[in-house]
């Protein structure tokens, strides 16, 4: 069984590669570019299932046909056909994540949603109704955390179960999309608006001070709009004293 694990830059998806194969994989280029393949077997104890290969795609935030790397997705699902897609999205930022979610769909191989940092979730107190996001996209949502390897074996006990199932896009864009530059970029408008409307009805947000986590609490004192300037100018006078007075010379 072969499962690509597809995903946004900093989303987590290398510490989850890490966490499903224990870091042994085998390295090498994808056919005309230099972007680096990875792929992996999983861990035995991690599933029952044997030779689970875990095909780790580069990270990106859109399938675009027109660059290389963000082209490597749809040509390594439509020439190699992979069982299932992980889609690994980071759970504090939905509304960056699934517009690449929403191409990935479209691709009709069966996807399971990851959804990772969800510490951060609830400790800037982010209220996601899952039942109505998976029902919106039409697929299975697992809550992991890559970093804690929690959520793994439900994980691909998910992927294993969605194995051969049909996938329907959770948005149908335009039939003339791929034909030129424009038309493209027209779809691509379409679909912000329907991942945005999407988050509206999925995604509460309360602010609540008590539960912003140590970089919010630092960014409110240094970004301040009175009190930023001034600490800027110490920290880089500082710095400059350090290299220039103390230590560099």
């Amino acid at each position: 069984m072969r499962i690509a694990l597809a995903g946004n830059p900093n989303s987590g998806k290398t510490t989850l590669f890490n966490a499903l194969t224990g870091s042994i994989e085998h390295v090498g280029n994808w056919p005309g570019v230099t972007v680096a393949r990875k792929e992996g077997f999983v861990k035995k104890q991690l599933s029952t299932h044997q030779n689970i290969r875990i095909v780790d795609l580069p990270g990106t935030y859109s399938m675009s046909p027109f660059t290389n790397e963000e082209r490597i997705t749809k040509d390594y699902v439509q020439q190699e056909h992979p069982d299932v897609i992980i889609n690994i999205i980071d759970a504090s930022n939905l509304s960056r994540s699934l517009f690449f979610t929403t191409q990935l769909l479209s691709l009709g191989v069966p996807v399971v949603i990851a959804l990772n940092k969800w510490d951060l979730v609830t400790k800037k107190a982010i209220n996601i109704d899952m039942t109505h996001l998976s029902k919106d996209l039409g697929c299975p949502i697992v809550e992991v955390s890559a970093l804690r390897q929690d959520g793994l074996k439900k994980l691909l006990e998910t992927c294993v179960d969605r194995k051969g199932s049909t996938q329907e896009p959770a948005f149908i864009g335009r039939a003339d999309a791929t034909l030129n530059k424009e038309a493209w970029l027209e779809e691509e408008k379409e679909r912000s608006i329907f991942v945005s409307n999407l988050v509206k009805h999925v995604e509460k947000r309360s602010i609540d001070s008590h539960k912003l986590n140590q970089h919010d609490a630092i960014d409110r004192i240094v970004a301040h709009p009175y009190f930023g300037i001034p600490i800027f100018i110490v920290i880089l006078y500082g710095v400059f004293s350090i290299s220039q007075a103390t230590l560099g010379p």
